[in-house]
């Protein structure tokens, strides 16, 4: 059984690192929704916490190396305080958790990504002195199910403009580079009613954008609903200003899907659909479901409905095998499509996928060169399209004060630009027409302009 505090007990503090994507991020909100019926506040420092959560990525080498390192350190916290409790989740506790035990004498609690919701049971044993490992699945036959219990008040901070929503889970795809289907398990969708109504929840707390969230966001199905009917049933949700969503696979991009962008007029003009190389070899070797050629005809497809349609992508250099020529394919495609950002890494060879025991495993010289050059080439295709923006007006949601301070508010726009907006008294959580006055490397400079 968890824990009963009195709920008028001093709350015991908890500290939360999230490593990794944004459903990391949503699953950190979740914890924190969790403990604070169980007497938890949030505290900034971990040296402040009766408990420290880590919330781990395991897509990236060096996300892993992280959380060890980390571990390491926080062992120094406990020494002086022996009350305290160390619990490691998310993707690298699904994968390696006996290790983590074995490894990190300090850790008190590891669990998986389908035991999130099991957390005040596991801190109650913990507190009684066991060291937990929860790793189970969850029935791996539901395709359909609502993941995400209801804990209460959200934990959206005061004065939040944007939130995530999950609306599936894990994947099935199977790319050869990818863990997700191994310490996400496979895919599950949660029921319409169960997904609008958090947004309903969320709109009721001052959210006026959201994200949908899923390793596969687009292949949702759950009642007889699909991705464009689920998008339809969220633009009629009173308060939401904005749709987004992340991470959608090219195989699942509809000709449906391009005229929702078009018809919606909630469902903002930015789509990040990664590509991952620009080489059919490749991708053929990554197992990507789509060639070059498919993929330059769905970004067409949608641009032929929403000319202003914002790319982002995700991209991989230095796949086992990838010779000049085909990163030269690669540079081409970022050319051909001019994406607004990419996020692009090192291949990066993680346990339990076939790309790591690949033969042609390329050098970390060439890797890291290759790195360089997508990167210079993609910056020069972005600042054309930043300098394109000069001089348009933009619709901007307003997110809070800038940095830079000055009476300027920072707000991004539809096209997920950030942009600062000088001399403006308007609010967060207000949409403003703003007129463009400049474009720099990575963000715009605008005016507030009268509707």
């Amino acid at each position: 059984m968890p824990d009963n505090p009195s709920p008028t007990s001093t709350p015991r503090g908890v500290y939360i690192q999230t490593f990794g994507c944004q459903m990391n991020e949503y699953d950190s909100a979740k914890m924190l929704e969790q403990l604070r019926g169980e007497n938890y506040a949030p505290v900034a420092n971990p040296r402040a916490a009766d408990l420290i959560l880590l919330n781990t990525c395991a897509v990236r080498e060096k996300a892993e190396h992280k959380v060890y390192s980390l571990l390491g350190t926080l062992g120094g916290l406990k020494a002086h305080n022996p009350e305290l409790l160390i619990g490691v989740g998310g993707c690298v506790a699904q994968q390696k958790g006996a290790e983590i035990l074995r490894r990190g004498k300090a850790v008190d609690l590891v669990f998986g990504t389908d035991n999130l919701f099991q957390l005040p049971e596991l801190l109650h044993r913990a507190r009684s002195g066991e060291r937990v490992l929860r790793l189970e699945w969850e029935d791996k036959k539901r395709r359909v199910a609502n993941f995400i219990p209801d804990f209460g008040p959200l934990a959206v901070a005061p004065g939040q403009v944007k939130a995530s929503l999950a609306i599936t889970k894990g994947c099935n795809n199977f790319c050869t580079f990818c863990v997700v289907p191994h310490t996400r398990g496979r895919e599950v969708s949660r029921e319409p009613d169960n997904i609008v109504e958090e947004a309903r929840r969320l709109a009721g707390t001052g959210v006026k954008e959201i994200t949908l969230l899923g390793q596969n966001v687009n292949s949702y199905i759950a009642g007889g609903v699909d991705f464009v009917g689920l998008l339809e049933r969220l633009s009629e949700v009173p308060g939401i200003e904005r749709l987004r969503y992340t991470s959608p696979h090219p195989q699942d991009l509809t000709p449906e899907l391009a005229r929702a962008h078009r018809d919606l007029p909630k469902l903002c003009e930015h789509m990040h659909l990664p590509v991952q190389s620009g080489s059919d070899r490749i991708l053929k070797a990554m197992k990507r479901r789509h060639t070059r050629a498919e993929y330059l005809d769905k970004v067409a497809m949608v641009r032929e409905h929403v000319p202003e349609m914002a790319f982002t992508t995700d991209i991989i250099v230095g796949f086992p095998g990838e010779t000049e020529q085909d990163f030269l394919e690669t540079l081409a495609l970022v050319e051909a499509v001019e994406f607004d950002q990419i996020y692009a890494f090192k291949f990066s060879p993680r346990a339990d996928t076939p790309a790591a025991d690949y033969p042609e495993q390329v050098s970390g010289a060439d890797r890291t060169e290759r790195l360089a050059r997508l990167f210079d080439r993609q910056e020069r295709s972005a600042q054309r399209r930043q300098e394109r923006l000069a001089g348009t007006r933009q619709e901007v949601l307003l997110e809070g004060p800038h940095p830079m301070g000055n009476g300027a508010m920072s707000g991004r726009t539809r096209g997920n630009k950030p942009v600062m907006i000088l001399e403006c008294a308007e609010p967060a959580g207000r949409v403003l027409p703003v007129e463009i006055i400049s474009a720099r490397k990575f963000s715009l400079v605008g005016k507030g302009v009268a509707p």
